[in-house]
């Protein structure tokens, strides 16, 4: 059977500078003439015959979100919602040739601000990111994300709200959290679920990464297209660039998947994993076991309670386990050994499944002081 692709360390090394270009040739003819709305240093927002446009513009670090992007974007959706010229927005990258549409959350900006004493800046930043998700989930215009390039963590987030979700062979996407003593956020749990099957729990867990094909099989993409035609997308124009569905070998390996993924808790997952022979069981124990226990644990238990629950409160579960984490040792560590020092080496604490109590998860889910939960912008 085939083996799902092996997720990568961040691949700064691939990132070029690139020559900020329009989403759409700024000499299409008038009715596209682009009238630029705003921008911050990395994201850049215009207007063109009635799409809006948001293109994500810091190649230098994969379009990693700071708190700074995420309330740039998040004022200019407010701002369009109240202007009937918008019919649709368009989410993407600035470059052509980037390499990424966002690899996540900027975790180094995180780090440097545990490290620095700025407790705060993890609650505002979380606090601020869930609410520019519920706005693009609940945005009354469709907006489409067009994943060209590498797609992570939370900038798998980014795009899973949105109505339209477009592919191309370029897409590369993975929400590995657990490997850095993080888990999926951002709404994980309401998106994965809707999966096929255990398809979205083996992604989560695992953290794989599929190709546009697998995503479509998966339904976390709507679309398919060539990556040069990008540029020429909007809402209204997406069929008529939209490939035919694609066929997947995830097809090929759902059976193992829905079998094994679908059983009561991780540690049996890593039971029957570590009982098979065969090239899709080795590669996804590999996959899996390195990962922090709690983590691990945590997200199944989130991704099985979650099944069913609205996006907002599936939202406030995942603010209170971001807050708890980041007063935790993991989610330090995996930032530190993956992101700052890059040795690879994180001791999880614990180090093992067995050890992972349901008081330790249960203090993960527990309500946050008065006043400090998460609800949606008035």
């Amino acid at each position: 059977m085939p083996a799902p692709n092996r997720f990568p360390g961040k691949p700064q090394r691939l990132v070029k500078t690139v020559k900020n270009v329009p989403i759409r040739p700024a000499n299409s003819g008038s009715v596209n003439t682009e009238r630029l709305m705003s921008s911050t240093s990395h994201v850049e927002f215009s207007l063109r015959a009635g799409t809006g446009e948001i293109r994500l513009n810091r190649p230098e670090e994969l379009n990693a979100l700071t708190l700074e992007m995420v309330e740039a974007i998040d004022r200019q959706l407010a701002e369009w919602a109240a202007d009937p010229k918008v019919t649709g927005i368009v989410l993407g990258k600035a470059g052509s040739s980037g390499e990424a549409f966002c690899a996540g959350v900027d975790q180094r900006a995180l780090y440097q601000a545990l490290q620095a004493g700025d407790r705060e800046y993890g609650a505002v930043f979380y606090r601020r990111f869930y609410q520019l998700l519920y706005r693009i989930a609940t945005y009354k215009r469709p907006i489409m994300a067009v994943m060209d390039g590498i797609t992570m963590g939370g900038g798998v987030a980014l795009a899973a709200h949105c109505r339209i979700r477009v592919g191309t062979r370029n897409t590369y996407l993975a929400f590995a959290d657990c490997r850095v003593g993080y888990f999926p956020d951002g709404g994980a749990a309401a998106f994965f679920n809707k999966c096929p099957g255990e398809i979205g729990m083996f992604m989560a867990l695992t953290g794989v990464a599929l190709r546009a094909r697998g995503l479509f099989r998966a339904g976390l993409i709507t679309h398919m297209v060539p990556e040069k035609q990008v540029a020429l997308l909007t809402p209204l124009l997406i069929n008529e660039f939209a490939l035919p569905p694609p066929v997947s070998t995830l097809a090929d390996i759902e059976g193992h998947i829905n079998q094994t993924f679908g059983l009561g808790s991780v540690a049996e997952i890593q039971g029957v994993l570590a009982a098979r022979s065969g090239e899709w069981a080795k590669a996804t124990r590999e996959q899996l076991n390195p990962q922090s226990p709690t983590s691990l644990a945590l997200t199944y238990r989130h991704m099985r309670s979650a099944k069913g629950q609205p996006l907002e409160t599936v939202l406030k579960t995942d603010y209170r386990l971001s807050q708890h984490l980041i007063d935790g040792h993991d989610f330090r560590e995996g930032i530190r050994a993956f992101v700052i020092d890059r040795d690879e080496k994180p001791n999880w604490q614990p180090g093992a499944m067995r050890d992972v109590t349901d008081a330790a998860l249960d203090a993960l889910f527990a309500p946050l002081d008065r006043g400090m939960e998460w609800e949606p912008a008035a």
